[in-house]
């Protein structure tokens, strides 16, 4: 008898174990701590929890705990969960707060066909202009919500920095931004005496 009770507390004890294991792997990890575990030229199944923006097929991923590494992100559903919540959210605020599943890449190996002096220098990357060190293959999308409005350091967090309801000028792509990619732009304009603008020339 006590050898039952002693068996069946022995199977009890390791489907608690075992059901511990499986809800740690479907706890989502961070993008930070993706970007610092997964080396070059390696890639992991991952879930993983983030900012979303950019478009319903190919975007950018972000962290706030660490702005400066963002990662660049592809669509493959294999599932079409959360796809439509998605695209609502992107439309009405171009942010998303996201849990994604997929699989994540580390940044790209050189090609060995390279000279070494140039391997040693050249850095390839993903995604638009070969901008990003690593990159996530989204396969099922886990979770989505409107994402928390950007504060400003300078102001207290409940207070949402403002933005721009229109405007005669195009927004800043956010892909050329975390790619700092950037330019000049000379602008010549002509004033009339009364103040009208008479040309300009870009």
């Amino acid at each position: 008898m006590v050898q039952k009770f002693f068996c069946i507390a022995l199977l009890l004890a390791t489907a608690g174990t075992s059901l511990g294991q499986s809800a740690a792997k479907e706890q989502a990890v961070t993008l930070c701590s993706l970007q610092q575990r997964v080396g070059t030229g390696v890639h992991k199944s991952v879930r993983v929890s983030g900012i979303y923006s950019e478009g319903p097929e190919v975007g950018v991923l972000e962290d706030a705990a660490c702005p400066k590494e963002s990662t660049w992100v592809e669509l493959d559903l294999k599932s079409q969960q959360n796809r439509q919540k998605l695209g609502e959210v992107l439309d009405h605020s171009r942010r998303a707060s996201v849990v994604f599943e997929g699989e994540f890449y580390g940044p790209p190996l050189s090609d060995p066909k390279l000279p070494e002096a140039i391997r040693k220098s050249y850095h390839p990357g993903w995604g638009h202009l070969a901008a990003f060190k690593t990159k996530l293959v989204v396969h099922t999308i886990r979770e989505v919500e409107a994402a928390p409005e950007k504060t400003s350091g300078d102001l207290p967090t409940s207070e949402a920095l403002p933005t721009v309801a229109g405007a005669a000028v195009p927004f800043y792509p956010p892909l050329a931004r975390v790619a700092r990619v950037n330019g000049t732009v000379e602008v010549l304009v002509t004033v009339g005496k009364k103040g009208e603008k008479r040309d300009r020339r870009n």
